[in-house]
């Protein structure tokens, strides 16, 4: 998801010794407060706990964090339609084909594991270290599962920067088949669950103004198409009409194709 300078209060929380260093050296790195214990003067709290990290919402009084091993993401890796399903059909897979997928909007990588999951080589960037902390924890203890490990070993890159810089610099060999965009939108109803996750986001993200910017960049650097996720009844991310998309039952994704396919 894109990154913009946000106001919300933001620390870092860790009472445990073995994670210390760790908390210490990310707070030193983002100019963030290191606390020993939740504090309400904070809004939004990244804590450094035994099994994981988290983002904490004193607010919503519930965290997000980025599990590939057990959840929704192990549910829908199993029971998700395979091949059959929207993102798979929007992102190009075909029998023999596995593009490679740069996602410049990364999030909690969900969709990006999915893809991962079905064949696709991931680049993921996301500008937020907050989020990419919380992949790189997730990615952390799925590589000590079994399954998850075999995905993620061979078929997951991270990047902590902005999507716009990184694919200004990418040269010709380096560029992917495939561009995947999933941009902050408005909430809708959903989920309590859904509804909270999305929240958090917003309060840590701020909404995003350069989308026009990051679709262009994309256009101009895929070499075969560009997917932008939206809400199924959206308008599209800017005035540059898709080629075509593909819906599902609550979401829609547009299909940019580039010039040179």
């Amino acid at each position: 998801m894109p990154n913009n300078q946000h106001k919300t209060s933001l620390c870092i929380i860790c009472d445990n010794d073995t994670r210390h260093e760790q908390a210490s050296s990310f707070a030193a790195d983002h100019q963030l407060p290191l606390l020993n214990k939740q504090d309400d003067t904070f809004e939004l709290q990244l804590i450094f706990g035994d099994e994981r990290i988290e983002l904490y919402d004193r607010q919503l009084n519930t965290s997000i964090y980025v599990d590939f091993v057990s959840g929704a993401l192990a549910h829908r890796q199993q029971f998700g339609g395979g091949r059959g399903q929207a993102i798979a059909k929007a992102i190009g897979l075909k029998q023999g084909k596995n593009p490679e997928v740069l996602d410049v909007t990364a999030g909690l990588a969900r969709d990006a594991y999915i893809l991962a999951t079905l064949g696709c080589h991931i680049t993921l960037v996301e500008q937020s270290p907050i989020l990419c902390a919380l992949i790189e924890d997730g990615m952390k203890r799925g590589l000590e599962n079994e399954q998850s490990a075999q995905i993620l070993s061979g078929q997951f890159e991270l990047h902590n920067q902005n999507a716009i810089d990184y694919m200004s610099k990418l040269d010709e060999q380096q560029r992917a088949d495939v561009i995947y965009i999933d941009p902050m939108y408005p909430e809708r109803k959903k989920s309590a669950l859904v509804k909270k996750d999305m929240q958090i986001l917003q309060r840590l993200l701020g909404k995003n103004k350069n989308d026009g910017e990051l679709l262009d960049a994309a256009l101009n650097c895929a070499r075969e198409r560009v997917v932008v996720k939206r809400p199924s009844h959206a308008p599209c991310l800017t005035e540059t009409k898709p080629a075509t998309s593909i819906n599902s039952k609550k979401t829609r994704y547009d299909i940019y194709l580039t010039k040179s396919s």
